[in-house]
């Protein structure tokens, strides 16, 4: 047996942690005493080679912003944006619109005036939407959305918020991004019927809706038509929804880009062709049938009722009578209704199990007003429930701009098991399972319960504002700031008090069944907000990305969102009882519990960003506090609390970290890689969960996005080289600011197989030609026939001069560029996921935890029998691999955790020794390696981090 021996922290290099604030970047000033700017150093290095023309856009930027407070007599201070280089911030002062009388808008003043010369786009590509209400802040926000001839900008937009709204109000901050220098004709060659059919043939799924012009901002922009695509998937969790927006290009046809539709949903890729047969071929959504009502107003609105499906008593809620005497439920007297175009109300469908029938489903229509579907009744009394509770915030349904909110009840087979809300769907819609039976027994009694509508419905809320990205910490605050809702308005409507969510739809449950589990207040419930967890007990497991999903294995729910939920949960629902038990009342009764509330739908919609973590939302909670007004004791006891629960900086000892942040952005980075001092990985896309931005950097330089392609899958070096792979298929390198095209590939095969690097070249496979491809460090390309076998490639790895290939069998093959065809070298007992290649060492991995070492005659040495799938890597002395050590342990999920604490394993070639290279708890894995250099995946942190560190020599 190999000895294990704990290796010393690695010898790390000197600090690599840089924000775009630590430092003054090269080209300001040093005379300016009043900072005015907070220049982006990743910008400044993204456009290195155009110094001048970078100075000039500072100096500009500069001076700006210096006019406008000059102009203002206010302390404005503006943020540059990494992508664009204007600002994407700016804040600190007040502008007063210039009309004597009052009646100027300040917004579309200040657009006129300084739109182009500080956000880089012409007012009139700027379309101002209308103020929301004032906040608890007695502030209101509005939208600018960028547009082109009329044609939205895909993520094009600002937004402006309006301090004192209801008595003087001015401009008192402008966030977000906007594109400059789009100019791209807005005339489509490709119908919109066709571009549904492109991309229902390309998803293997099925359109949803009209086909949308939006404009892609790539260089200066291109015109496409935007299709959600819908259908399922199943996995170990059962039925779940998978959706997409696919982006089809308007003059050629050709797909453009793909990302999720949703929070929740897998994505539902090119090439997938998997949909289960209940969601049937292509469609269009039913329209409501229109021709059937006497005149669809207020006026023809009934009482409708029916018994609640959580067994809680009897329901009432609102319908309109159709012309042959049914009743539709369809609530009309909401304030969005607008009876002209039939839109803003209330719908509630019914999928009747899902089988052929069409999302949303039939309209539900009763031949009386009792309505005998409990499960529709419920769904469409709880919507209205919810309406009532955002609208009394100021907010216009739930996307607070007037949207018809849908409802879909009975959707799917007994296994879906789920609610979901996706604002992807057309129309937007929340869809709940059948009562949830995968097996003999009944895991809950009904998906249809007021907590769950409150809770579903705050997705859409968070998507149409923060849109928090469902990854790491922004996506356990997703989760969180969902079930904080839900249940604040599950507890309004039954008269509850407590922390119990779903108790509703546990309530005929009375052994745990994981769905439904009991809790310290006697209830079953999905879960329990007044959990005592902190901090400290964030369970930090990785993200492993969208490969493993294709791959089938467990996705570690994005990096734990849902567990992770729980500390921010814990939070919030512990400042909101303090504040009631400081009243002396019941959190429902509670003036300071009621104003808490507001404040932090507040600070939800007005201050949160796609990537904030929790330490941005308790800076949040607190500032709104602050400007709100509110009592001394809500601030008071919310900073003890959070301080309690250790949400603050370096409060939390995470012991010795053996290695070096490369970057500190807040976004998900994952599957790093390594040439040279070169580090490149992906950072995951503002509100995306799968796709991001190729991202390098040198050792201790400040890092800079390649391409910026937001769809990119995965990185790779070849040499000085980056090559990535994005949703499309492209297969691209980059050099010193070029950039070509290698190739184009079936998306999902390469992704599964894996994008290898190393500092002589990259490799990917062509599933579709049955090729592996190489390109090396000059950037020469090679390529040869994969073997004919009845099997996938699912492992890839390559390095001085070797290519590296696993299967789904346990086939591992090699193959020299340039030398004939791959050829077997050896097997695992199963699929061989991860596997890395240097010369004659061969690294492989498999699904049953197997790591095993082969030389060229494929001589096989046993590593482990624990290794995880987190990847591998290899160098002339070393082979490095992630070890499954033991299941972390996290109070989040009441102890030990389905999850493994994975630490970095090294194998020396010379010694024969095992060493453990790292020890702290959470996992490591995804390593690279390029001489004695290191980086890897890390969830230390508290998210996914990209850390380097160098490797002792002589083990």
């Amino acid at each position: 047996m190999w000895g294990r021996t704990v290796l010393a922290p690695l010898v790390c290099t000197s600090a690599l942690f840089l924000t775009a604030c630590q430092s003054d970047p090269p080209l300001v000033d040093d005379d300016v005493t009043v900072q005015v700017l907070v220049v982006s150093d990743v910008w400044l290095q993204g456009v290195e080679a155009d110094r001048d023309d970078s100075q000039a856009r500072i100096a500009a930027l500069r001076s700006g912003v210096q006019d406008l407070r000059d102009s203002t007599g206010s302390g404005w201070v503006g943020r540059q944006d990494d992508l664009t280089g204007f600002l994407t911030e700016l804040s600190g002062g007040r502008y007063d619109a210039d009309g004597t009388d009052g009646s100027e808008d300040p917004a579309q003043a200040f657009v006129d005036e300084a739109a182009l010369s500080l956000f880089g786009v012409a007012p009139d590509q700027l379309a101002l939407g209308e103020p929301s209400a004032p906040t608890v802040t007695g502030s209101a926000t509005l939208r600018a959305e960028q547009q082109v001839d009329g044609v939205p900008v895909l993520d094009g937009e600002l937004v402006l918020t309006i301090g004192q709204a209801a008595d003087d109000p001015s401009l008192t901050a402008v966030r977000g991004r906007v594109f400059p220098d789009l100019i791209t004709p807005t005339s489509p060659t490709v119908s919109a019927a066709r571009a549904a059919r492109i991309a229902a043939r390309l998803s293997g799924g099925s359109s949803q809706g009209a086909a949308e012009l939006v404009v892609v901002p790539t260089d200066t922009g291109r015109l496409t038509w935007r299709v959600y695509v819908a259908g399922t998937s199943a996995g170990e969790q059962g039925t779940t929804l998978a959706d997409g927006e696919y982006f089809i290009d308007a003059a050629t046809g050709e797909l453009d880009s793909v990302r999720p539709a949703s929070a929740e949903g897998k994505l539902l890729t090119p090439g997938a062709n998997a949909m289960s047969d209940y969601l049937g071929r292509a469609r269009t959504i039913r329209p409501l049938p229109t021709t059937g009502l006497l005149d669809p107003t207020a006026a023809d609105a009934v009482a409708v009722s029916g018994d609640d499906p959580t067994g809680r008593g009897p329901l009432s809620a609102t319908g309109v009578r159709l012309d042959d005497g049914t009743i539709a439920l369809w609530d009309t007297t909401v304030a969005t209704y607008d009876a002209a175009t039939t839109e803003g109300g209330i719908e509630t469908y019914d999928m009747a199990g899902g089988g052929d029938s069409d999302l949303p489903g039939e309209l539900v229509t009763s031949p009386g007003a009792q309505i005998a579907d409990t499960e529709a009744i419920g769904a469409h009394a709880a919507a209205r429930t919810v309406y009532d509770y955002y609208a009394a915030l100021g907010r216009a349904s739930w996307d607070g701009v007037g949207g018809t909110l849908v409802s879909s009840v009975n959707y799917g087979p007994s296994d879906f098991c789920n609610a979901f809300f996706s604002s992807g769907l057309q129309p937007p819609q929340i869809v709940y399972g059948e009562p949830c039976q995968p097996g003999p027994e009944l895991l809950d009694t009904t998906e249809v319960d007021i907590d769950i509508a409150g809770h579903e419905i705050t997705h859409g809320v968070i998507d149409t504002s923060a849109n928090l990205t469902y990854s790491g910490q922004s996506g356990a605050l997703n989760e969180s700031f969902a079930d904080y809702f839900g249940n604040v308005i599950g507890n309004a409507a039954t008269g509850a008090d407590g922390g119990s969510l779903f108790e509703g739809g546990c309530a005929a449950i009375t052994s745990d069944t994981g769905y439904c589990t009991p809790d310290p207040e006697g209830n079953y419930s999905q879960r329990y907000l007044l959990n005592g967890t902190s901090f400290d007990d964030y369970l930090r497991i990785l993200d492993v990305g969208y490969r493993f999903q294709l791959l089938g294995i467990e996705t570690q729910d994005h990096g734990g969102v849902h567990s992770n939920s729980a500390i921010w949960n814990n939070a919030l629902w512990s400042i909101r009882s303090r504040l009631a038990q400081i009243d002396g009342v019941s959190g429902n009764e509670s003036p300071l519990a009621q104003d808490f509330d507001k404040i932090v739908y507040a600070a939800l919609t007005t201050q949160l960003g796609p990537t904030s973590g929790y330490f941005d939302a308790r800076d949040a909670v607190e500032q709104t506090i602050i400007d709100a007004g509110a009592d001394p004791v809500v601030l008071r006891t919310a900073r003890e609390i959070f301080d309690q629960l250790n949400i603050c900086v370096g409060c939390s000892d995470l012991g010795t970290i053996p290695g070096t942040p490369v970057t500190g952005a807040a976004q998900t980075q994952q599957a790093p890689t390594v040439s040279g001092d070169q580090i490149a990985w992906l950072d995951l896309s503002a509100a995306d969960r799968y796709f991001g931005v190729a991202s390098s950097a040198r050792v201790g330089a400040t890092p800079t996005a390649v391409g910026g392609a937001r769809d990119t899958i995965q990185v790779a070096y070849a040499g000085d080289a980056l090559v990535t792979l994005d949703a499309k298929g492209l297969v691209s390198r980059f050099l010193d600011g070029g950039s070509e095209a290698l190739g184009s590939v079936d998306a999902d095969p390469a992704v599964a197989a894996g994008l290898a690097g190393s500092d002589t070249g990259a490799a990917w496979v062509s599933a579709a030609e049955g090729l592996v491809y190489y390109v090396d460090a000059a950037g020469s390309l090679t390529s040869a026939p994969l073997p004919a076998q009845d099997s996938s490639i699912v492992g890839l790895g390559t390095g001085d001069g070797t290519v590296a290939l696993g299967t789904d069998p346990g086939t591992v093959m090699v193959w020299t560029p340039g030398q004939g065809e791959p050829r077997v070298l050896g097997s695992m007992p199963s699929a061989v996921v991860s596997v890395a290649a240097h010369g004659d060492h061969v690294v492989a991995v498999d699904l049953e935890g197997n790591a095993a070492l082969f030389d060229a005659a494929g001589n096989r040495t046993e590593l482990s029998s624990s290794a995880s799938p987190f990847g591998a890597a290899a160098n002339g002395d070393y082979a490095i691999w992630a070890e499954s050590v033991k299941p972390i342990e996290s109070a989040v999920v009441g102890g030990e955790s389905p999850y493994p604490d994975t630490d970095l394993y090294l194998y020396s070639y010379a010694s024969g020794t095992i060493y453990s290279l790292m020890t702290q708890t959470g996992q490591q894995g995804f390593p690279a390696i390029s001489g004695d250099r290191i980086v890897w995946q890390d969830a230390a942190f508290g998210g996914d981090d990209i850390l380097t560190a160098t490797i002792p020599s002589g083990l």
